[in-house]
């Protein structure tokens, strides 16, 4: 993935692996996580996030506080270190583990902030579709297209297909724009022109 998919925003600073390390140690702590754990293990940390709001989304505020924790505890180097290419690129990192590494924590930008009244009022329907066949299609449809030619209409037709997936799963049009936003705001850096659609209305982030 070319460099020019994230954009600079990380003031020149670079993500010292040492540092992300024990950032992540510390984060670990909250959800029993085991101390080895790192970001080279995206799809665990993903999964254990998931499965923890799953059993109580009340915990959210709990959730919410990590990642801040986690966000001061890295400093400028946060940018650097949740940049897509950077995980990618890594040798110890494979596709799969370093797009959920990325997710998780800028998911959980969106579900902590823009997000945080659906994720709280809607959980009991939105935590079940990502198991969903239209939510695995539309994730498996985007990795069996997206590349580096076009990286961003792959994400936006993605983000397209999330929405139509959470509006149907839970009948209501914000249901459907967490669904897409909740994707888009992964890759926010990587394609600032991304849109989100709720009903006849496009947002534009």
């Amino acid at each position: 993935m070319p460099q020019e998919f994230e954009l600079d925003e990380s003031n020149g600073s670079i993500c010292n692996v040492a540092q992300l390390n024990y950032c992540q140690y510390l984060f670990n702590q909250n959800f029993g996580l085991n101390s080895s754990v790192s970001y080279d293990q995206g799809s665990d940390i993903f999964s254990t996030i998931q499965d923890y709001l799953n059993s109580n989304v009340r915990q959210l505020n709990k959730v919410c506080k990590a990642r801040t924790n986690f966000y001061h505890c890295l400093g400028q180097s946060y940018y650097s270190c949740m940049n897509l290419h950077t995980r990618l690129e890594s040798n110890n990192t494979d596709s799969s583990d370093g797009f959920d590494y990325i997710r998780t924590f800028r998911g959980l930008e969106w579900a902590c902030g823009g997000g945080f009244r659906e994720v709280m009022n809607q959980w009991n329907c939105l935590e079940s579709l990502p198991t969903t066949n239209a939510y695995q299609n539309c994730m498996s449809s985007f990795k069996q297209t997206v590349s580096t030619n076009n990286f961003c209409p792959s994400i936006q037709q993605a983000g397209d297909c999330l929405n139509r997936v959470y509006r149907n799963g839970c009948d209501n049009l914000e249901a459907g724009h967490y669904g897409c936003e909740s994707f888009r705001y992964t890759f926010y850096k990587a394609c600032p022109g991304l849109q989100c659609s709720m009903g006849n209305n496009t947002l534009i982030a």
